[in-house]
């Protein structure tokens, strides 16, 4: 049995013998704001507006690619299992209806409903859903759809089957849990984020499940498009997109680095290495400040504006970046002694006068954050 999971869409039930109603017409869009229990205009818009989408994401990655082909007009269902629904509703800070914040906003635009999957009725349901879409979205671990009988090859031939997993479809690794925390590590990025001498670390936020749900939905976006160019006649595509290689791809340079020099870039704390002057620094009211000087005339614009002149790129010691980096430490005490002895105010009035790109660290306690009218 199928029903709403949402409280503001009307109750609708479907068994696997019933016929499909075409767009899903009895259940509510949800608005963009909320995933909560307003309704709005049922008709989507957007580039992707006409698109169907089955979603059996879950938790962060597959939630996050769900919710942005939805954000651009796709038509979003929302597959949760029976109970508590998706794991994200969960999970961290509730609002007063006991819904997590996290899933207001990683829910929003979509068409929830259940289906227990483990049940047989539950996977005709989703079989005979996933035949009436243009993609399906889900990342549970690699094989399990085909033991459901629901993968590529038992879907209809021109559906578009987007899969988000640990370390991707095959390979020795394929049957790894994949939790962003660990794929982030093996993707490099731990690597690299944090100080030369003290452990990895992490940011407070799921980055690689984020990121490999937008290198998912990339992959859908790619995929339309090739049918599109073929008049909508060419076969369906598998979009294969792992936490671990989505990491990899941030990678900038790190590995034809290594391959060419035998350089491993280190981490570099509040610094990125080998671009000079770019640092957070602190002023004298405890602010943190970010400033970026490292084209040539930036940088001589920040030396003139922090009183020394004489160390702009005229001067052949800091003439180029390259020259730069060679006195790295040099240029940050200087730039760090006189934002030290300002208010961050200060410090950002003067680098705005100069044309020196800046900016304070914010938090989440700002007025356009946090102040801004909350719809549920």
């Amino acid at each position: 049995m199928l029903r709403v999971l949402s409280s503001s869409c009307r109750n609708f039930s479907l068994r696997a013998e019933s016929p499909l109603p075409p767009r899903f017409p009895d259940l509510t869009r949800l608005q963009h704001t909320a995933a909560g229990p307003e309704e709005a205009d049922s008709t989507p818009h957007g580039p992707l507006q006409g698109i169907k989408v089955l979603d059996l994401g879950q938790v962060v990655a597959g939630n996050f690619c769900g919710a942005a082909l939805a954000y651009f007009g796709a038509d979003v269902i929302k597959v949760e299992p029976p109970g508590a629904g998706d794991a994200l509703r969960s999970l961290r800070t509730a609002d007063t209806s006991g819904t997590s914040l996290w899933w207001r906003s990683y829910g929003r635009n979509r068409r929830c409903i259940t289906v227990d999957m483990r049940q047989d009725e539950g996977r005709q349901i989703i079989k005979q859903l996933a035949n009436k879409v243009d993609v399906l979205i889900e990342n549970f671990r690699p094989g399990v759809m085909e033991k459901w009988k629901l993968g590529p090859e038992d879907l209809k031939p021109d559906l578009v089957f987007a899969r988000i997993s640990g370390y991707g479809q095959t390979g020795p690794k394929a049957q790894l849990a994949g939790y962003a925390s660990v794929c982030e590590a093996y993707g490099g990025f731990r690597h690299l984020n944090g100080f030369a001498d003290r452990p990895p670390v992490r940011p407070n936020m799921s980055l690689g499940d984020t990121l490999a749900g937008l290198h998912a939905a990339f992959g859908i976006v790619m995929a339309l498009l090739h049918r599109q160019r073929h008049d909508n006649k060419a076969p369906g595509q598998v979009v294969d997109a792992a936490i671990s290689e989505s990491m990899f791809n941030m990678m900038e340079g790190c590995i034809p680095e290594y391959a060419y020099t035998g350089h491993d870039r280190p981490p570099s704390g509040s610094t990125i290495s080998g671009v000079v002057p770019s640092a957070t620094l602190q002023s004298n009211d405890g602010k943190y400040v970010i400033i970026g000087g490292n084209g040539d005339s930036v940088y001589s614009r920040l030396m003139a504006a922090v009183g020394r002149p004489d160390m702009s790129s005229a001067n052949p010691l800091y003439a180029t970046n390259t020259h730069r980096c060679q006195r790295a430490d040099e240029i940050y005490k200087v730039i760090g002694d006189w934002v030290a002895s300002h208010t961050h105010e200060e410090v950002l009035a003067a680098m705005a006068e100069a044309r020196v790109p800046s900016g304070q660290t914010v938090n989440f306690e700002i007025p356009a954050v946090c102040k801004a009218k909350v719809p549920f």
